[in-house]
C-alpha cells in the first residue's frame, strides 16, 4: 500500500526537511529557547548536518521538550513505563489536552527510557500552518482527515487504519492516538467509539481481534494548569450560543501557549496494555462502544488529580467538600484566570472544566 499522503518524512527526506527547516524565520526564536547559551548560527550548521529522524528526535527536538518541561512546568512525574516491555509494540491511546504536548512527552518519555519514540496520529490541520509542517513530519507525524464527503472520510479512515496496522502489527512500531477527535476542552476525558471501530478497519480479521493485534495502552496526562483554559473556554461560550468560528491562526496560537505558558504540575500515566477479557462485551453489547467505555474507565484510573481541580470542584459547587486538597493560592489563580474572560458564563465554563476530572471519578 502507498501511504504517501498520509505518513511521516523518512530518513532519506529528512536532510531536505532539515534545509526548509534551517530557512524558517522563526527558527532563531526557536533555537534561543532551546539553547539559550548558544551561538545561533552554529546551532543552526547543526541541524543542518542531522540526517536521521532519530537524531533529529534524539537530539533538537529531545532537548526542546527538556526545555519545556524545566521552564515552564514546576513538577513533571510519571508512572507505568515498567509495564511496557523494551522494544514492545503499542498503540498508546491517550486522552487529550494539549494540542502537541501530550504526545510530545510521551516521545520524550519513551526516548529517554526506552531509545525509541512512537509515531502519532495528529489532524491534517497542523499540515495547514506552514511553519510547522517540516517540523512535524519529522517527528513521525501521521497526518489524519477530518474532511470530505462521508465516503470520502470513511475511506480516508480506513486507509489510516492500515497504516497504522501496518505499523503496529507488521513493523512492530508504537503509534499514539487521542481517544476523540480534538481536545477535551470541557476537561471530560471520553473515548469516541467512532475511533475504537476506525482502528478495526485496517485488517482483514474479525475486529475484536484486529484490536486486539494493535496492543491497546490507555495513556493519561494531567496538567494542573492549561495555558489555553481561557480560550478552550471562550470558545465552549461562544460554540454554545452558535457564535464561534475558528480564526485563521487561531491553531498555531493554541500550539505556542501551550508550549510556553506555565502548566504547574504535569503527570503521565502509562497503563497496562487491554487484556482479551478487556476486549470481550457482554452479549447484545457493542464492541466499540464497550471498549471505548474500558477505555474511559482505564484513562480516567490513571488521571491525576491536582489542588487546581480539587478547589475548581468546590467553588463550581458551592461546597467545601475538598477543601484540604488546595490551598487559598489556588483558589486565587483560578479566580485570577476567570478574570480573562468577558462574562459570567465563561468563567463558570473555565472552572467546570478544571472540575470535571473530579466529577468523573465520583
Amino acid at each position: 500500500m502507498n501511504y504517501d499522503d498520509i505518513r511521516p518524512c523518512t530518513d532519506a527526506e529528512l536532510p531536505a526537511a532539515m534545509q526548509r527547516i534551517a530557512h524558517q524565520s522563526v527558527l532563531p526564536q526557536i533555537i534561543k529557547f532551546v539553547y539559550p547559551d548558544s551561538d545561533i548560527q552554529q546551532e543552526i550548521a547543526r541541524l543542518r548536518a542531522i540526517e536521521s529522524v532519530h537524531d533529529f528526535q534524539s537530539t533538537f527536538m529531545n532537548d526542546a521538550i527538556k526545555r519545556i518541561i524545566a521552564s515552564t512546568t514546576d513538577d513533571f512525574t510519571y508512572s507505568g513505563l515498567n509495564r511496557l516491555r523494551r522494544g514492545g509494540n503499542y498503540l498508546f491511546v491517550s486522552n487529550h489536552r494539549d494540542i502537541t504536548l501530550d504526545a510530545f512527552l510521551l516521545q520524550h518519555l519513551l526516548l529517554e527510557l526506552k531509545g525509541d519514540t512512537s509515531y502519532i496520529v495528529f489532524g491534517d490541520n497542523l499540515l495547514a500552518m506552514p511553519a510547522a509542517t517540516d517540523l512535524f513530519r519529522c517527528n513521525k507525524l501521521i497526518s489524519m482527515s477530518r474532511g470530505g464527503s462521508p465516503r470520502a472520510f470513511y475511506n480516508s479512515l480506513h486507509h489510516l487504519s492500515e497504516y497504522i496496522h501496518q505499523l503496529v502489527v507488521e513493523e512492530r512500531h508504537s503509534v499514539w492516538i487521542a481517544q476523540k477527535n480534538g481536545r477535551a476542552k470541557d476537561g471530560l476525558d471520553t473515548t469516541a467509539p467512532a475511533i475504537v471501530k476506525m482502528l478495526s478497519l485496517g485488517s482483514t480479521k474479525p475486529p475484536q481481534e484486529a484490536l486486539a493485534d494493535l496492543h491497546i495502552v490507555p495513556m493519561s496526562i494531567s496538567y494542573e494548569w492549561d495555558p489555553c483554559d481561557t480560550m478552550k473556554a471562550n470558545e465552549l461560550h461562544l460554540s454554545s450560543k452558535g457564535h464561534y468560528t475558528k480564526a485563521p491562526d487561531e491553531d498555531f496560537t493554541s500550539v505556542v501557549t501551550g508550549i510556553v505558558g506555565h502548566k504547574g504540575r504535569v503527570h503521565l500515566n502509562i497503563g497496562a496494555p487491554l487484556t482479551p477479557a478487556e476486549l470481550q462485551p457482554a452479549d447484545g453489547e457493542d464492541l466499540f462502544e464497550h471498549v471505548a467505555s474500558v477505555l474511559d474507565s482505564r484513562i480516567q484510573h490513571g488521571y491525576k488529580l491536582m489542588p487546581s481541580n480539587f478547589a475548581a470542584y468546590d467553588l463550581f459547587n458551592g461546597v467545601t467538600r475538598f477543601r484540604r486538597r488546595y490551598s487559598p493560592a489556588i483558589v486565587r489563580q483560578l479566580q485570577e484566570r476567570q478574570s480573562h474572560l468577558p462574562d459570567d458564563d465563561s468563567r463558570r465554563l473555565l472552572l467546570q472544566a478544571y472540575a470535571n476530572p473530579v466529577m468523573q471519578t465520583l
